[in-house]
């Protein structure tokens, strides 16, 4: 399965990187690495005040991050970021667009683990990137190496997608249709062809219980479940989480 990531958001990203990462700014590169940073002061700097005040010597993590935009964000309030993706024709690029920000260190992964030590990290951030995981099993490795490298005293805002059991049941329903099928279907309807696997669509969206389920598993304590102001309500939440011990 990690495999199949990486080759799909490789592809994504020589096909057209910023749009595959924020369609509505595909043809504005300024504009996309700006809504980094005004998201990051709508959903992420609430969350930083209230969980740790001053972060400006603490290392964050981000998972999923594409170009860097919300990467670049993380430098200008911590004192070192570490930038992961499952895509290294996406890390490549972050590299050479964010040459400005000595503070990141981006890394390519097997989409499941993360390269870091042991409570290794003060802060985890992931935007837009568990939606696209194509299984609940990756994303629960995912929460696994969150759990697992976070400090103690440390915090994460997790991104995931969420709703209700007939949408979960829509997105089973279309998971057991082949992406070569998916492919045709967008065509038709004038979309791309690369968003028609699991990887785009990613997997059915969670609920309550599963969210809680797949924290405590990972050894994470859930502080808050809170409603995401970018996305239709009810379709997506932040989840802020703690070590389960702290």
């Amino acid at each position: 399965m990690a495999t199949t990531m990486q080759e799909a958001w490789n592809a994504r990203a020589r096909a057209d990187a910023v749009f595959y990462v924020e369609s509505q700014h595909a043809a504005d590169r300024d504009g996309f690495f700006a809504r980094g940073e005004e998201r990051a002061v709508l959903f992420l700097d609430p969350v930083l005040s209230r969980m740790f005040g001053d972060v400006s010597t603490l290392h964050a993590l981000e998972i999923g991050c594409g170009l860097g935009r919300f990467s670049r964000a993380l430098a200008r309030r911590f004192g070192g970021v570490t930038a992961v993706d499952v895509s290294d024709e996406m890390i490549a690029r972050a590299r050479a667009a964010n040459g400005a920000f000595p503070l990141i260190r981006f890394r390519a992964t097997d989409g499941e683990t993360v390269p870091l030590p042991t409570q290794s990290v003060d802060f985890a951030f992931s935007y837009e990137v568990f939606q696209h995981m194509p299984s609940h099993r990756v994303i629960e490795a995912n929460l696994r190496e969150v759990g697992r490298v976070l400090r103690h005293g440390g915090a994460a805002l997790i991104h995931v997608r969420t709703g209700g059991p007939w949408l979960r049941a829509l997105y089973v329903l279309a998971n057991l249709i082949p992406s070569s099928a998916h492919a045709v279907l967008k065509r038709l309807r004038g979309k791309r062809a690369l968003t028609s696997d699991p990887t785009w669509r990613g997997a059915p969206p969670l609920s309550r219980g599963q969210i809680e389920r797949m924290c405590g598993a990972a050894g994470l304590r859930i502080v808050e479940l809170l409603p995401d102001p970018t996305h239709a309500p009810g379709t997506r939440a932040f989840v802020v989480l703690t070590p389960a011990e702290a």
